[in-house]
């Protein structure tokens, strides 16, 4: 237990003196949103809700935490039985423990953040000694980790319209750093113009930015990890409010049931030069831990979007040496999900395309009997696939046409989007198998066409006009002769004569 306390006793020291090289940063404390000074603002409800005794609005002001120095639990924390397992770094080992004593114990809010920014750092693995903490602290001030389904309301975005997120900082201590807007490269590791990096953000623009850097430059600029959570600012007719925007880390590796696999983290951070630091926690780190790669993605739903976020930013992290050279990048991609109009357009062409079969068996069947033909030869192949391919492209511009008209309604009577649908996004699945659709039908009519002139050209028509002759003036023979004025009948008639080949 002795250990303990002194991992206690230096975690108080570090979080009075912050490491040298910390990085600052300009931010305003101030919560966004509408709320008074006694309530927080509560990103599920989308309501100002009040804090009961003996609670107090958090830093932040998105959550309620118990006073200073107010013991919750009411009993100490052994922690030599809380996790097996061993810390990861030199940070973890000095102070993992200590603030786990903190947060538990004496309700300390600081030590319950490090103890949550602990567990974020271990960006491949939550198997840590770190998360095993984590899940046994009981403080009222331990900060979400995962994310909860929480429903958005439906918004509207119009033409160069600018997506708004916020973002809530932490250093590595625990300290809330205050509130921050994306715009000027927040999340951006390489440099840029000003408008370059706010493009990112402008509705409907698909982004992507890549470079090279130095790790050596990266760690100058950010020599301590500094935590991000991301929300979105919006606004309707009762104020402005705030929706969490969920953080997936796709090499994260669980050994955990099925409920915890699918969650999304609600914090991350950008470059973490701390955990690679060995022997003295103001050495320089062998290795350090960087998002290689952002990804915002933005989802265009054409009906109720359930438990779909409509804002996902997508982490993935890369260890590299402090002195290598590494490719980072971030983009931000639209993405349409379309609901059951895949499934129908592949109903619709199974069915299109089955009749087109039966259709051309049936045109097949008479060309064969008008040519007397008995057995079935290349030639009858031919024909069907001739046939078959005529009908088979009316069945594509049918589909095309439809999936055209469904997105005219889809576009015009959208109601419960999460954001307004313009177009399917460029690149998209939807508009790959509209081009597929169309590409289709034009190959097949040209077969067709080209069928229709090869017929046309080796039919042999001939036309034998057999016309009646003309009258001449009748006279009447004398008694006992005949009359030799009588027409004779001509030796041509109407009768046309079509050979088939």
């Amino acid at each position: 237990m002795s250990r303990f306390l002194a991992g206690y006793s230096l975690l108080s020291a570090w979080l009075l003196y912050p490491l040298c090289c910390s990085v600052q940063t300009e931010s305003s404390t101030t919560p966004p949103g509408n709320c008074g000074p006694s309530q927080f603002l509560d990103t599920e409800a989308f309501q100002c809700s009040p804090c009961g005794e003996p609670l107090v609005k958090s830093p932040t002001g998105l959550r309620c935490v118990c006073a200073d120095s107010r013991n919750v639990t009411g009993q100490a924390a052994e922690c030599n039985a809380c996790s097996s397992r061993q810390p990861a770094s030199l940070w973890e080992a000095t102070f993992l423990d200590g603030s786990f004593l903190a947060c538990n114990n004496s309700c300390n809010l600081t030590a319950c953040e490090l103890l949550t920014n602990a567990v974020v750092l271990n960006a491949f693995s939550l198997e840590t000694r770190a998360y095993d903490l984590y899940a046994k602290a009981k403080s009222q001030n331990l900060p979400k980790l995962f994310y909860s389904n929480t429903g958005l309301p439906p918004l509207s975005f119009g033409k160069n319209s600018k997506i708004n997120f916020k973002l809530v900082k932490y250093d590595a201590r625990g300290n809330f750093l205050g509130w921050e807007d994306v715009t000027g490269g927040t999340l951006q590791l390489c440099a840029d113009r000003q408008s370059a990096l706010d493009a990112a953000y402008s509705f409907g623009t698909s982004y992507e930015q890549s470079c090279t850097v130095q790790v050596s430059n990266l760690l100058r600029r950010v020599p301590e990890p500094i935590f991000y959570e991301m929300y979105l600012q919006f606004s309707n007719d009762k104020g402005n409010w705030l929706w969490p925007v969920p953080v997936a880390n796709p090499q994260l590796q669980l050994n955990s049931p099925a409920s915890l696999r699918s969650q999304r983290l609600r914090r991350f951070f950008l470059v973490d030069g701390l955990s690679g630091r060995q022997g003295n926690l103001s050495n320089q780190p062998a290795s350090v831990m960087l998002a290689a790669e952002l990804l915002l993605s933005v989802d265009l739903p054409t009906s109720s979007p359930g438990d779909q976020s409509a804002f996902l930013l997508t982490v993935k992290y890369a260890k590299q040496d402090s002195t290598a050279t590494t490719q980072v990048s971030f983009a931000v991609s639209y993405t349409h999900r379309p609901g059951t109009s895949p499934r129908d357009t592949d109903i619709a062409l199974a069915i299109l395309g089955s009749l087109a079969a039966l259709y051309a068996l049936l045109k097949t069947s008479s060309w064969v009997r008008r040519s007397r033909l008995q057995n079935i030869s290349f030639i009858i192949l031919v024909k069907f696939f001739a046939f078959f391919a005529g009908a088979l492209a009316n069945a594509f511009f049918a589909v095309a046409l439809g999936t055209g008209i469904y997105w005219l309604i889809v576009f015009k009577g959208q109601q419960s989007s999460a954001v307004e649908v313009m177009v399917p996004p460029a690149g998209s699945q939807i508009e790959t198998n509209f081009i597929i659709y169309l590409s289709c039908a034009f190959v097949l009519k040209a077969v067709d066409l080209l069928h229709l002139l090869i017929t046309q050209v080796t039919i042999s028509i001939f036309l034998i006009d057999w016309e009646k002759p003309k009258e001449k003036p009748a006279f009447k023979a004398p008694a006992g002769q005949f009359n030799l004025s009588l027409p004779v009948p001509s030796v041509f008639i109407n009768h046309p004569v079509i050979e088939q080949p």
